[in-house]
């Protein structure tokens, strides 16, 4: 197949000198995603991206970038051969892209493709190597860390690579290290924390919140992150030296970075003062992240977690709540713990909620005083623990306004509706799907209709008539079937939609989920199928007792499943899924 012209036309116009028309050309590019594109009009999408385009001063008013992000919706392997040909010509947010693309294809021709490019650019270039994505989508990160090994001399890819081998050594993944390549790490690993000790040493000793998270903001986050990485790196390569630095990052200001010590030398048996130990398990900033590391690597049975440290889990979490507010970031100088209140939530679970009070003196804050907020809701069985429905919520209300009581009242109404919105927001909707029997028919209807012309034979013309009746009934009842029938899932409910009757079930009252081959039930579908049986997404409830089945026609069951383990998996007994036999009803 030809390269498609609308593409010729879109590329042309992406090339115009008039900033109108290249606007023209990307909207037109974004509306043929609905229409699709041939193998070979990507190809030349790709090559083309590679070439000049006027320069411009809108940001949005990229064209290289916005074909290789066309393409990045085709996940086929026929696309890497043209990515690495072109990407030295790609403009530095394209090139960013087609590395995704690369990810998501997620095979071993681009994984190969993907560490050449790498490595052919990565002195060149800014290239972000995006760790998270890559050991979440793909098992690369061995291959990866082995073939790239050397390029940790670079300041500029040392950091992702090591990333890397932390994520894989936390995850026991094994890494095809030889005794040499282990003692190289070693040493590079002491060359990039000298170097980011430096920077870090700038800001240890004003270390400040509100330098933290309001003057420094990114740039001092990027510094403990990379510190972080390093010192974390400690507790698998060790030697000497490593634990001289570890023990000086004890004496660190940041709390983060005293817990990253805490826990290497830990894993080495050395023993932690008291005193240190209790300043992570009580610090606003790091209360949560200690907990979370000495349960990640089963060391809780060397620190004792009591009420006292779930009231500093509290602090911790109001804390990173006010910081990160959309509308009215602050940083809170002081929080109180007022009242622990139980009771039963929404999923008629045990939780735990805390009356708190705050305040900062921080410009046009200072005025307000204190301040009443909502923290929860904790899971009533497992206090003391950091775990958490979040539900933490203020409306900057003064203390002195209302009474306990009263305070409880307003901030658990703001809660209730806040969480009634979120109730109602729908996360899938589907209706039945068109059979590919339908199709078939209508092929058929079609070609012996167009060789009916000069056919006299009156049994024919009887056959295709009956053709014709089928094929329109069958049509008939498909449309039918779409506009009366749907499925619809909210972060609560699933609900099953068939003409007026209307059922729905609580999520958290989901026991199991399973697959049945079972007859058509009334209203179903039976008539636009073409078979007498078809799989059921089929619910049960805590006894056992069948709550509602779905047609799988209706909805494609892994995405339904997926997005149910998703918004169930907070819940203490989550919806356990059956294995089940390939759907076999389409």
């Amino acid at each position: 197949m030809a390269v498609q012209r609308k593409f010729k036309r879109i590329v042309k116009q992406l090339h115009h000198e008039d900033l109108y028309q290249r606007a023209k050309g990307i909207d037109q590019l974004r509306k043929s995603l609905r229409s699709g594109a041939s193998i070979e009009s990507l190809i030349y999408l790709l090559e083309e991206a590679g070439s000049n385009f006027p320069k411009s001063i809108e940001d949005w008013d990229d064209g290289s970038y916005h074909l290789v992000g066309f393409c990045s919706e085709f996940a086929l392997q026929e696309l890497i051969t043209p990515i690495e040909k072109n990407f030295k010509a790609y403009s530095e947010r394209a090139k960013l892209q087609a590395l995704y693309l690369l990810i998501s294809l997620n095979s071993e021709l681009a994984r190969d493709a993907y560490i050449r490019i790498i490595e052919k650019n990565s002195k060149r270039y800014s290239l972000d190597i995006d760790v998270q994505f890559i050991f979440e989508e793909t098992n690369w990160a061995p291959e990866l860390v082995k073939k790239l090994l050397r390029l940790i001399e670079n300041e500029e890819t040392a950091v992702s690579i090591f990333h890397l081998i932390l994520l894989c050594k936390r995850n026991s993944i094994s890494l095809p290290f030889s005794s040499d390549e282990n003692n190289y790490i070693i040493e590079q690993i002491k060359v990039l924390y000298k170097l980011k000790r430096e920077s870090y040493l700038n800001y240890d000793q004003d270390y400040n919140l509100k330098y933290v998270y309001q003057a420094w903001k990114e740039s001092y986050l990027i510094v403990r992150t990379e510190m972080g990485i390093c010192l974390q790196l400690m507790q698998y390569y060790f030697d000497d030296h490593m634990h001289e630095y570890l023990n000086e990052a004890l004496e660190y200001k940041d709390p983060y970075l005293k817990v990253d010590a805490v826990i290497s030398l830990m894993e080495h048996g050395v023993q932690i003062e008291k005193e240190i130990l209790d300043y992570c398990a009580h610090n606003i900033e790091s209360a949560v992240w200690f907990y979370t590391k000495l349960n990640e690597f089963s060391k809780k049975d060397i620190y004792t977690f009591t009420e006292v440290h779930q009231h500093s889990f509290v602090k911790n979490r109001l804390f990173l709540y006010l910081i990160a507010h959309e509308d009215f970031g602050v940083i809170p100088d002081e929080i109180e713990i007022i009242k622990r209140y139980d009771t039963s939530n929404y999923y008629e679970q045990e939780v735990t909620y805390y009356l708190t009070k705050f305040r900062s003196h921080q410009e046009n804050w200072e005025e307000n005083d204190w301040m009443a907020a909502y923290v929860g809701a904790y899971i009533s069985d497992q206090i003391p623990s950091p775990r958490f429905y979040d539900e933490t919520i203020t409306a900057f209300t003064k203390w002195d306004k209302y009474t306990e009581d009263e305070h409880k009242a307003q901030l658990e109404l703001l809660n209730k509706e806040e969480n009634d919105k979120i109730g109602q927001e729908v996360i899938l909707e589907s209706k039945p799907s068109w059979h590919f029997g339908t199709y078939f028919l209508g092929f058929l209807t079609a070609v012996r209709t167009g060789t009916a012309f000069g056919n006299h034979d009156p049994i024919y013309f009887l056959l295709l008539a009956l053709l014709w009746i089928i094929f329109l009934y069958k049509v008939y009842a498909t449309i039918q079937l779409r506009k009366e029938s749907k499925v619809i899932l909210t972060s609560r409910q699933l609900t099953l939609k068939k003409g007026n009757e209307l059922k729905s079930i609580e999520l958290h009252k989901i026991n199991r989920m399973t697959i049945e081959l079972r007859k058509w039930g009334k209203n179903e579908g039976k008539m636009a199928a073409y078979q007498r049986k078809v799989n059921y997404i089929v619910f049960y409830d805590k006894d056992d007792e069948e709550i509602l089945s779905i047609p799988s026609t209706f909805i494609k069951p892994d995405l339904l499943f997926l997005e149910i383990k998703l918004l169930t998996s907070h819940l203490v007994d989550s919806p356990t899924i059956e294995v089940f036999e390939n759907d076999v009803s389409a």
